[in-house]
């Protein structure tokens, strides 16, 4: 029987789980799992997250349902006595278990000379650094896909660009480093709000990507909603013209700076924009 137009399907049978597990908020290594994923084909990956563990209790639970899933165990569990018991744990349960950030933490000690404190959290000691991050991100979020077009000219970076092109990770990447971050959604259809072209035109950026990815990005999307993956959202016909407007759209505006996200990690990317911003040159 074929499955109806908008139904979503069902999991496949092939799905991976993966455990995600840390004594703090999970902020770091959740970091961690979605740029080492980014690599992979999601559709295959079940995340499923366990923070704040404070007792063993906790961790025979958590590794029991592991074993029912055959699911694969990453931790950021600083403090030995838990750590060790997790280790443990996942041995008896005949489970995979990374230490993400413990092994990093060993080799530093002996490249050192020095032992670690192991302290759960310390790297969110509330210092400046932590603040102007935190003050990124709420701007990233109040100033997202076009939201409050007044805010720009408060924006260290703009970024532009088609839907899919990558503008929220990217904003959201750049506002963990500090940056406040505004990115405005461009359409053929669609006027760009005024604002956009009173702001300092040096902090603009336009995102530009290859008719192939952006096919597979919005096809991605489409399954994620549910939707058949031949929408008019993810021809390439209309890619493809939409692609062509873009690129005459940023040439009518010569002081934005343009960069092919194409094959590109976020990581890659936002370090390209940022030495661009920084240079005054433009990003490769």
């Amino acid at each position: 029987m074929k499955r109806k137009e908008g139904t979503p399907k069902r999991p496949s049978s092939r799905s991976k789980t993966i455990y995600l597990v840390g004594e703090m908020t999970g902020e770091t290594i959740s970091k961690i799992a979605r740029a080492s994923l980014a690599q992979f084909s999601r559709e295959k990956v079940k995340v499923k997250t366990f923070f704040q563990i404070r007792d063993k209790q906790q961790i025979r639970d958590i590794a029991k349902k592991a074993a029912q899933d055959k699911a694969l165990v990453a931790f950021s569990v600083i403090r030995p006595p838990l750590r060790d018991f997790l280790i443990q744990e996942a041995e008896r349960r005949g489970i995979k278990a990374i230490d993400v950030i413990g092994d990093f933490i060993v080799q530093l000690s002996i490249f050192l000379k020095e032992k670690p404190m192991a302290i759960p959290g310390r790297q969110y000691i509330l210092d400046e650094d932590y603040y102007r991050r935190i003050e990124g991100i709420n701007f990233a979020v109040k100033h997202d896909d076009g939201k409050m077009p007044q805010g720009l000219k408060l924006a260290d970076l703009v970024l532009v660009g088609l839907s899919r092109t990558g503008k929220t990770p990217l904003s959201t990447y750049l506002a963990n480093k500090g940056w406040k971050v505004a990115n405005v959604p461009l359409h053929p259809d669609m006027a760009a709000p005024e604002e956009l072209f009173q702001v300092d035109q040096r902090k603009v950026f336009g995102l530009i990507i290859s008719v192939e990815n952006l096919v597979k990005l919005r096809e991605g999307r489409l399954k994620q909603l549910g939707l058949a993956p031949y929408a008019k959202y993810a021809d390439p016909v209309m890619i493809a013209d939409e692609i062509e407007w873009c690129k005459a759209f940023f040439q009518q505006n010569p002081r934005w700076r343009i960069l092919d996200i194409s094959d590109k990690a976020i990581e890659e990317a936002a370090a390209s924009i940022l030495r661009a911003y920084q240079t005054g040159k433009k990003p490769v």
